[in-house]
C-alpha cells in the first residue's frame, strides 16, 4: 500500500497480498532499447506485463519515479519527458492510498470518506490482457470505452497496435477488429456461458460471461471458477491476451482464437473475410511457408515502424502484383515490411527462413480432387473391364462343358 507523501522508483515493487501480482519498473523491447515501463505484471512474468501505465511514453533510463503527493495527486514523472497525469485531486485530498489488489487492479482510494470511494483504477484504462473483473464496453456517463489495444509488435507496446478487442453493444458480442474493420467474431452471446462460435470451452474452469445494459453503461465481463476438473492447487484465474497478430490466447488452455487462423478468404471459427481487390479470389489464403526467394525477384522495403506485421499482409493482399511479405522490414523492433513480387521456392527441409506467402490453396485442392477423381474412373474403369472377361471366360467354360 502506497500513501500521500510515498513513491514507487526503478528498484522498488508493489505486491499484492496474494503474492499474484506485481507493480513495478519493467524493461521491454529489442536488446538495444533501454526502454522502461511502469507496469503490473502476473506470476514474476515481466516479459509481457499485462498492464502499463506508460505505453506510449517509455522511460529511456532508471529515472522513472510513481508519486502521490501530499495533495492526492498520482503522476509519473521521469527525466527529459512529458509527465504522466493519472489522478489530479479536486480537493486537497490528504488520506489517499494506492493498493494492487488481488484482482491485479492497482486502485487509487480516498481512505477518508466512508465508503473508501474509488478515485482512480488501472482496470479503466486496459491495455492489451483482460483480466476476470475487467469490464469492455463503454460508460455513457462519462464517455468512457473499456478495449484492448494490441502491441504494435512483440517487442513495441506503443498504443499503436493493429488490433483491438471490443464489445459490440449492438451485436451482443466479443469482436476483434484490425485498423477498425472486424477481423473475428465470437458471434452473439448465446447466455451467460456460451457465444455461437466456440469460445473457452475449458474443462479445468467454469466461465461465467456478463452482459449488463443500463442507463449508465453498456459492458461485458467474465468471471472464473473451479470444478471437479480444475487441478489441486491451481490458481482460479484466467487472462485473455491480445497478441500482435490478431489473435486472443487464454492463459487457462493456451487455446488461441483469431490471429493466423484468418488467413484472408476463410469464414471459420468466426474469421471475417478481408477486404481487398477482385484479384483476391476465394482460392487466395496466406499461408506461412518456409522457403526462399531468388535474388533477382523484385522487393519493396518499407521502414514504417508504425507499421506491423499484419499491416504489412493487409497491405500485400490489396496489391495484386505482391506474393509475399518478410516479418519485418530493416528495424530491430520487428516493425516495418519487406514485399515480395516473384515466385516463391518452397523448402521442405524445414531449414529456412518463414514468409506469409499468398498461395492458391483451394485451387491446389481443386486439382488434387479433381486427380484423385480421375484415378478412381481408372480403377473403375480397370475393374469394370476385369469383371467382364472373367464373365466372358466363365462363359465360354460352361459351354465348351456342354458341347462335350
Amino acid at each position: 500500500m502506497y500513501q500521500g507523501g510515498d513513491s514507487l522508483n526503478s528498484s522498488s515493487t508493489l505486491v499484492s497480498k496474494n503474492g499474484l501480482f506485481t507493480l513495478g519498473f519493467a524493461r521491454l523491447g529489442s536488446a538495444e532499447s533501454n526502454a522502461s515501463y511502469l507496469g503490473i505484471w502476473y506470476n514474476n512474468d515481466t516479459s509481457h506485463p499485462f498492464w502499463l501505465a506508460n505505453r506510449g511514453k517509455p522511460i529511456a533510463d532508471n529515472s522513472g519515479v510513481l508519486a502521490i503527493d501530499g495533495s492526492g495527486n498520482m503522476k509519473l514523472t521521469y527525466s527529459g519527458g512529458d509527465t504522466v497525469e493519472f489522478y489530479s485531486s479536486q480537493s486537497s485530498a490528504t488520506n489517499i492510498t494506492a493498493i494492487l489488489e488481488d484482482s491485479g487492479n492497482f486502485v487509487l482510494k480516498d481512505e477518508n470518506s466512508g465508503s473508501q470511494q474509488v478515485l482512480w483504477q488501472s482496470f479503466d484504462f486496459p491495455t492489451d490482457t483482460f483480466l476476470p473483473g475487467m469490464k469492455l464496453g463503454i460508460n455513457h456517463r462519462t464517455g468512457q470505452t473499456w478495449s484492448l489495444m494490441s502491441w504494435l509488435s512483440d517487442l513495441v507496446p506503443t498504443p499503436a497496435g493493429a488490433f483491438t478487442f471490443e464489445w459490440d453493444t449492438n451485436g451482443n458480442e466479443l469482436v476483434i477488429k484490425r485498423r477498425d474493420v472486424i477481423y473475428w467474431t465470437t458471434g452473439p452471446l448465446r447466455s451467460n456461458t456460451s457465444f455461437e462460435i466456440p469460445f473457452l470451452d475449458a474443462a479445468v474452469l467454469d466461465f461465467s460471461f456478463i452482459n449488463d445494459s443500463n442507463a449508465d453503461e453498456d459492458y461485458f465481463m467474465f468471471t472464473v471458477s473451479a470444478n471437479q476438473f480444475t487441478p489441486q492447487g491451481q490458481r482460479n484465474f484466467s487472462m485473455w491476451q491480445l497478441r500482435s497478430d490478431g489473435s486472443i490466447v487464454d492463459n487457462t488452455t493456451s487455446r488461441t482464437y483469431g490471429g493466423s487462423g484468418c488467413k484472408g478468404n476463410n469464414k471459420d471459427g468466426g474469421c471475417e473475410r478481408w477486404p481487398g481487390p477482385a484479384c483476391r479470389s476465394n482460392m487466395n489464403s496466406f499461408e506461412l511457408r518456409r522457403g526462399y526467394f531468388v535474388n533477382t525477384v523484385p522487393i519493396k522495403v518499407d521502414d514504417n515502424s508504425s507499421l506491423s506485421i499484419s499491416d504489412c499482409m493487409d497491405i500485400c493482399w490489396k496489391d495484386c502484383q505482391c506474393v509475399g511479405v518478410s516479418t519485418k522490414g530493416n528495424n530491430a523492433n520487428n516493425t516495418g515490411c519487406t514485399f515480395y513480387y516473384g515466385s516463391f521456392t518452397p523448402d521442405p527441409s524445414g531449414r529456412s527462413v518463414q514468409y506469409h506467402i499468398i498461395v492458391q490453396e483451394e485451387l491446389f485442392q481443386r486439382h488434387d480432387t479433381a486427380g484423385k477423381g480421375n484415378w478412381v474412373l481408372i480403377v473403375l474403369a480397370f475393374v469394370g473391364f476385369v469383371s467382364m472377361m472373367g464373365f466372358a471366360g466363365l462363359l465360354w467354360y460352361l459351354r465348351r462343358r456342354r458341347l462335350r
